[in-house]
Formats: C-alpha cells, structure tokens, sequence
C-alpha cells in the first residue's frame, strides 16, 4: 500500500472514529462523575450509619433513663405510702397525747383543789403553813414543769405519764404526811 493510501485510510478511519471518541470521553467523563456521585453516596451512607449509631445509642440512654425514672417514681411512690402510713400514726398518736394531755390536766386540777383545801384546813397553825406554803409553790412550779414536759415529748407520752404518777405519788404522799402531822398537832393541842 502506497503513502497516500495509508494517510487517506487513517484520515478516513479519524473521521469515522471521532464521533466514537468524542461518545468515549462523554462517556468517561459520565462515568468520573458516577464515581464521584458513588463516592459521595458511600461518604454520605457512612455519615447516615454513624447517625444511626448515635441514635441508637441516644435510644439506649434514653431507654435506660426512663427505666431508671420509672423505678425512682415507683420508689417515691413507696415513700408516699410509708409517710402516709406514718402520718397516720402520728395523728392516732397525737390523739392519745392529747387524750393523755386532758386527763393530767384533770388530775393537776384535782390537786390544786386539794392543795387549796390542805391550805384551808391548815391557816391555824402559821409555822406548819409556811412549811406547806412552800411545798405548794414548788408543787405549782412543778406542775408547770411537768405540763411544758409533756408537750415537748409527744412522742414518748409512756415516759411522762409514768412520772407524772410517780411525781402525784409523792404529792399524795406528802399530803398523807402533811395531815398525819396536822391530825398529831391537832391531838396535841388543847380543846
């Protein structure tokens, strides 16, 4: 084959080819930009998976939080009950105070007018009644003592009632002496 043949051969063959070239680089700039869509799609599913994750990781805690919350009301819940219940017992034991609190005050009454009727029968004998004077005034101060006890111890109302009895025990006693000394004075004086 002649020069001439070969040149016209390739310039035909170019001109045939060229629009199989030029759809060639179309297509392999298409395809760059595929792979760089690809690419930006596998960027952004691994983005997506890393969200997911922390989403359900964020589930997890939330899960656990509200677990934990729901066991804290169910505690809170168990304290209500056991505060109601000891509410409950207060009050009924408020109420025995009080119930106990009206009964002294009845007795301390009931000793004052028995105090009131030692100091009736004793005006005749002066140096007797300065002892008993006295013993009234500190049996008042006393008193007083044992009513301020008994409500700032609501609570061990056991305790004062027991020496609230035995502080009555020795008054009783005391008024037993008392009127045993008046009925030996009495005997000893002259009609």
């Amino acid at each position: 084959m002649s020069q001439e043949l070969k040149e016209l051969l390739r310039s035909v063959l170019q001109e045939e080819l060229k629009p199989v070239h030029d759809r060639l680089e179309r297509l392999e700039g298409a395809v760059g930009h595929i792979r760089q869509d690809v690419s930006q799609l596998q960027q952004d599913v691994s983005q997506l998976q890393k969200e997911v994750t922390q989403l359900q990781e964020g589930q997890r805690t939330l899960e656990t939080t509200v677990s934990q919350i729901q066991k804290d009301v169910a505690q809170l819940q168990e304290g209500q009950n056991a505060l109601q219940r000891d509410v409950a017992q207060l009050q009924e034991g408020q109420r025995t105070l009080e119930t106990t609190v009206s009964q002294i005050q009845k007795d301390i009454t009931q000793l004052q007018q028995g105090q009131q009727t030692l100091e009736h029968e004793m005006a005749g004998m002066k140096q007797m009644q300065e002892r008993i004077l006295e013993e009234l005034r500190i049996s008042k101060h006393n008193q007083s003592l044992i009513l301020n006890d008994v409500t700032s111890i609501r609570k061990s109302v056991d305790v004062t009632v027991s020496y609230l009895q035995r502080r009555s025990d020795v008054m009783f006693d005391k008024l037993i002496d008392h009127e045993k000394e008046i009925l030996n004075l009495k005997s000893k004086m002259p009609n």
